[in-house]
């Protein structure tokens, strides 16, 4: 029979690490309000940025690739109607783009906060995606009145779409923080990110199908994002590839894995450096 005192130890064991989550994710909220707040604050157009910047990036894409090199819509159909299919790629890439590079510096960028005794370094990265979370929440709606454009339903996977964002943020979240860390001790980590980001772009999988990388396909499971664009794809494309014939559910499984082992890089970093983070500051 079990002791009482031992189950009152594991109530208590249990009450306090809920408070620890529940502070932890106030902070979050807190710090992703205030970034939302500093950033838009100054703009004219304030936060209608939040979903000028990337429907400006879709401009030029569709130009491009729309027109100028148009891409084989005969021999890729399921990217019809392609303005779908290319902001559904657009919108997850500008958040996991932008929060990452935003989070990259948000270590030194918040020294007060770092030096308070206690106070729980991880929601930093964190309340920047968080942030730039609200940002694509922000955006998704716009592909509605693309339904109503070019005459097609969404398919009824749609409502799987809280699912592709939910495993992207835990994908972003980790590789923010694991980042933020790097820059710590390193800080060309920031103007690594920078560079990074424009070749990451191309081999994300966002103006292009998977399929039109041919036999290099496979090798797009190297990027962590790769396999949560075609669960974008499948939850908003009318005519998108099934789950197990057009590998979505291979990719979308390829994508949990990197989610759970950045997530484990990331907390085992947390807790080496997470004591010794204000000295390097």
């Amino acid at each position: 029979m079990l002791e009482p005192r031992a189950i009152d130890d594991s109530a208590r064991q249990v009450e306090t690490a809920g408070g620890a989550f529940r502070r932890r994710f106030e902070l979050v909220v807190l710090l992703a309000r205030k970034e939302w707040n500093i950033r838009y604050r100054s703009a004219k157009l304030g936060y209608a940025w939040a979903v000028v910047q990337p429907l400006l990036l879709m401009g030029v894409l569709l130009a491009i690739f729309g027109y100028v090199v148009p891409l084989d819509r005969e021999r890729f159909p399921e990217t019809n109607p392609y303005p779908l299919f290319l902001l559904s790629g657009l919108f997850p890439w500008h958040f996991a783009s932008v929060a990452f590079s935003s989070a990259t510096p948000s270590f030194p960028n918040s020294r007060k906060l770092i030096l308070l005794a206690g106070f729980p370094r991880e929601v930093l990265p964190l309340g920047v995606v968080a942030a730039h979370l609200v940002n694509l929440l922000c955006t998704l709606p716009l592909l509605a009145p693309l339904y109503f454009y070019h005459q097609c339903l969404p398919p009824g996977w749609i409502v799987l779409l809280p699912l592709a964002i939910a495993l992207q943020t835990i994908i972003v979240g980790a590789m923010a923080v694991i980042s933020a860390l790097s820059n710590v001790r390193f800080t060309d980590t920031f103007f690594l990110v920078q560079a990074l980001l424009l070749p990451w772009f191309y081999a994300t999988p966002i103006f292009y199908p998977r399929a039109a990388a041919g036999r290099f396909a496979p090798l797009l499971w190297l990027n962590p994002l790769s396999g949560v664009f075609e669960l974008y794809r499948k939850c908003v494309m009318p005519n998108w590839p099934g789950w197990i014939d057009g590998g979505v559910l291979a990719s979308t499984m390829v994508s949990v894995v990197w989610a759970l082992a950045l997530s484990a890089v990331a907390w085992t970093l947390m807790r080496r450096m997470q004591r010794t983070i204000a000295d390097w500051m």
